[in-house]
């Protein structure tokens, strides 16, 4: 039972939203929205932009630092030498995200709505470096009164500071804020570490030390006080 809680927060990816079908990987997306504007060599590209994302996996495994996409597009121009502003890496960027929308899972809009109804405080905890569109971010805050983004925050889940920065932010303890979520570490252990209790949505065959499992965001609901 989810009792004695004012707060939920909530991961995004497998946790609220998802994409619909296998696609190719977003840089090449990029690269196509980039070849719209500019003549770019493709093999040029890919190879610069391979050596830059290794780079930023291994510094984010080790360091926990968020960065955004584009900067990491615009270590890859420069690479190439082209002189881009950040304006037009923003305009391809998001002209990538806007052609690559994720689908809510059906239970998702019905159990954070009701969640608010119920007078919870809801935030979101999300690890991207992409930047959310205007129309996402808009949609966003229909439910969640905090939305913290790890590209923006400077530092992903599992660190502690994106976690208690979004509590701080809520105005509620660790001990009365469940945080929802898919990831074993990320989300799991991460919450965990800062003394919030914890949801595991099993989307896989992952196993996680959550307090509780679902298989659906709507089994939420079930656990609430006052529910059958």
């Amino acid at each position: 039972m989810l009792d004695h809680v004012d707060a939920f927060t909530f991961d995004d990816f497998n946790t609220l939203r998802y994409q619909a079908e296998e696609e190719e990987d977003i840089i090449y997306v990029v690269l196509g929205a980039l070849q719209t504007r500019i003549d770019v060599n493709e093999n040029s590209f890919l190879a610069a932009y391979a050596q830059a994302d290794r780079v930023y996996r291994r510094e984010l495994a080790e360091t926990l630092r968020e960065s955004l996409l584009d900067d990491v597009i615009l270590e890859v121009v420069a690479t190439l030498g082209l002189k881009l502003s950040r304006d037009f890496i923003k305009g391809v960027v998001d002209q990538a995200l806007n052609s690559r929308p994720l689908c809510w899972y059906a239970d998702a809009a019905k159990t954070l709505l009701t969640l608010r109804e119920r007078g919870y405080r809801l935030g979101l905890i999300t690890n991207t470096h992409w930047r959310l569109p205007e129309s996402l971010r808009t949609e966003f805050d229909r439910y969640f009164s905090v939305i913290s983004i790890s590209h923006e925050h400077g530092y992903a889940k599992p660190h502690p500071s994106i976690f208690l920065n979004t509590l701080q932010k809520l105005s509620v303890t660790p001990n009365r804020c469940v945080h929802v979520g898919d990831d074993p570490v990320a989300d799991i252990q991460g919450a965990k570490g800062v003394g919030m209790r914890t949801v595991f949505v099993k989307r896989s065959e992952d196993h996680a030390d959550a307090d509780i499992t679902v298989s659906q965001l709507s089994d939420l609901l079930s656990l609430l006080p006052g529910e059958p």
